[in-house]
């Protein structure tokens, strides 16, 4: 079977969340259970340097009126680059980082990557018997492909919350008939062009990155006013938990860290501690556990919630090493309190994949409290790396953390119940509780790190959901 997935960001070629990793490791997965599989995502001329490939298609794409020049390159090992300059020379992916803004054009770059997997398709350039499309950005492939009687298509929800919608005056740039447009149609969202509800109208089966999200999603609460869509799928929605690529994210074979680990030899961790400490401007305290965080700054990833609970970790006697951006004003927060308590909190603005890799392996623990979380991969690697998650129950988070039992000594980190700074608080006192006692805080350390969240239950899963819309 022959499956090429679209996406807006995949790894190596381009980063900005979750769904890069999720996209960059799954081929290789698929491939361990007999998939061939290719990635058509955008060129970013400003964010992948590596040269291209052999050019193996150009094409006119029409978005609106007007026709657009497309080239496709080969990448290594399992990319296909759509070249366009106008829609992707840009020094990000969604957003322009001068202004931390999206850009106004979005929608026109990515119905550019929707007519560009739609012509692929058509031209047969990687025979695909399904089409895998990945979030809003993707979401036109499974009506163009329904349009043309093309393969069928798969769709993921990697995040409810960003749906893509757009002035319903922007739907001529889709080339659909208008007529299609109007009523209740599965374009229209409270008079707005929503590319989400298209994608999952039109798609042989949807998907979310959790099990747990799946259910989350069909409820008023957690379905961003598109739950009775999703009711509407029944077994077309189901949720399949993300794995983590084990060649990228190992301690012990990890080119970034100082010093390699294991579950059953840890003695490096205590290196990449004092690496990480030094790389922050932390104090040298033996004393203190380093409590950390790799997000972007959203309302969503709670970073409100650990913001308000500095004070109090502070004079718990713990340190805090986090590394993200995003909104400015949870960025002044935690500047404001790296200059009141400079040795004790650190942050690290920016994205860095290397420095990212540091903080999960120099931290004792990691906060994720999100207010909502698909799937999330943050956990997963901490509990790689050993550091202590410490989460919500939300979504993936409660699909992969499992609650600490001090009497069976089973359990892989702390959940808090609710996405609040008192229950969060709750949840990191008892985390550095259990710090306090080294032979259980050693024992759950190394139950996370023995976990196996490998993509190989996940490809298995995704084989079978191929096979299931290839025969219907």
């Amino acid at each position: 079977m022959r499956v090429l997935h679209v996406a807006m960001e995949c790894f190596p070629f381009s980063k900005v969340g979750g769904m890069a990793d999720v996209t960059g490791a799954l081929p290789a997965a698929l491939g361990d259970v007999g998939i061939e599989s290719r990635v058509l995502t955008p060129y970013y001329p400003q964010l992948y340097k590596e040269p291209l490939g052999r050019e193996i298609a150009a094409f006119d794409v029409w978005v609106g009126s007007a026709a657009h020049r497309v080239r496709l390159f080969e990448a290594e090992p399992f990319g296909i680059l759509v070249e366009q300059p106008t829609a992707y020379d840009r020094g990000g992916v969604y957003d322009d980082p001068a202004s931390g803004k999206g850009y106004g054009d979005n929608l026109f770059r990515c119905l550019v990557l929707c007519q560009a997997a739609r012509a692929a398709v058509r031209q047969g350039i990687f025979p695909a018997d399904v089409v895998h499309c990945h979030d809003n950005h993707t979401a036109f492939v499974p009506v163009y492909l329904k349009d043309d009687a093309g393969p069928p298509s798969v769709y993921t929800i990697h995040n409810f919350a960003y749906q893509g919608i757009y002035g319903a005056a922007d739907f001529w740039l889709t080339g659909l008939d208008p007529k299609r447009f109007h009523g209740h149609s599965a374009f229209e969202y409270f008079g707005d062009l929503n590319l989400m509800k298209a994608g999952i109208s039109f798609a042989d089966l949807v998907t979310t990155v959790s099990p747990a999200y799946a259910k989350e999603i069909v409820t008023p609460e957690h379905g961003h006013g598109l739950d009775g869509v999703l009711r509407h799928l029944g077994d077309r929605l189901l949720g399949i938990l993300n794995g983590t690529d084990e060649k990228v994210w190992d301690p012990a074979t990890d080119p970034h860290l100082p010093a390699s680990y294991s579950a059953a030899k840890p003695a490096g961790k205590e290196k990449c501690k004092e690496a990480l400490r030094a790389r922050a401007g932390l104090e040298t305290d033996p004393q203190a556990p380093v409590v950390g965080l790799v997000s972007r700054f959203t309302h969503q990833k709670g970073i409100d919630l650990l913001g308000s609970n500095l004070p109090w970790l502070v004079r718990a006697g713990a340190q805090v090493a986090v590394l993200g951006n995003g909104d400015a004003g949870l960025l002044d927060l935690f500047r404001g309190a790296q200059g009141r308590w400079p040795g004790r909190v650190a942050l690290l603005e920016g994205y860095d994949e290397a420095l990212a890799h540091l903080v999960y392996a120099g931290t004792d623990i990691f906060c994720m409290p999100s207010r909502f979380e698909p799937c999330g991969l943050s956990q997963m690697y901490a509990m790689r790396y050993g550091s202590v998650p410490v989460t919500t129950k939300m979504g993936g988070l409660k699909d992969t953390v499992l609650p600490f039992d001090e009497e069976r000594r089973d359990g892989t980190g702390v959940l808090a119940d609710w996405a609040t700074i008192d229950s969060l608080q709750g949840a990191l006192d008892y985390a550095l509780t259990l710090w306090k006692k080294p032979q259980l805080f050693r024992r759950m350390r190394r139950n996370g790190m023995e976990r196996d969240f490998s993509w190989k239950r996940s490809a298995e899963q995704y084989a079978a959901a191929y096979e299931r819309v290839r025969r219907k």
